[in-house]
Order: C-alpha cells, then structure tokens, then sequence
C-alpha cells in the first residue's frame, strides 16, 4: 500500500508540475515576453520533483527488498518447523 501512496503521490506532484508550468510560461508570454522569468519556476521546481522522484524511487525498491526478505524469512521458518 505504500508503494503505491507514493507513486500516486510523484504522479499528482508531476501533473501539477506539468499543468502550473505551462500555465507560468503562458502569462510570463503574455504580459513580459521581453522579460523571460518561467524558466526559473522550472528549474527550481524541477529540482524538487527530481529529489521527490529520488526519494519515492528509493522507498520503491526498499519497500519491494523487504518484502523479498519477508518471504525468504518465511520460507526459512518453514523449512526450520518441518525439520
């Protein structure tokens, strides 16, 4: 169930990423296009969507390592009680 809280969680950061962004770029056109300023939001945005992705990524692969570590301690518990 974790898992999948923080997938559902990076892919909302995501979409609000996505959709803030072009919404920024569109009035920074409209009411200063001799003034560029959006690629900033991007850039400072886009670095903590970077860490969120890092760091949902790592809690992936721990989350999917423990569960392999479960199921192996199972089998071993198993195997230890039929002997």
């Amino acid at each position: 169930m974790e898992i999948e809280e923080a997938k559902r969680g990076f892919i909302a950061h995501l979409a609000a990423y996505i959709i803030m962004n072009i919404f920024l770029i569109f009035i920074n056109l409209l009411t200063s296009p001799h003034r560029l300023w959006f690629y900033w939001v991007l850039l400072a945005w886009g670095i903590g969507l970077a860490f969120h992705f890092v760091f949902s990524r790592e809690q992936f692969v721990v989350s999917e390592w423990e569960k392999k570590a479960g199921r192996v301690e199972i089998r071993l518990k198993e195997k230890v009680k039929k002997t």
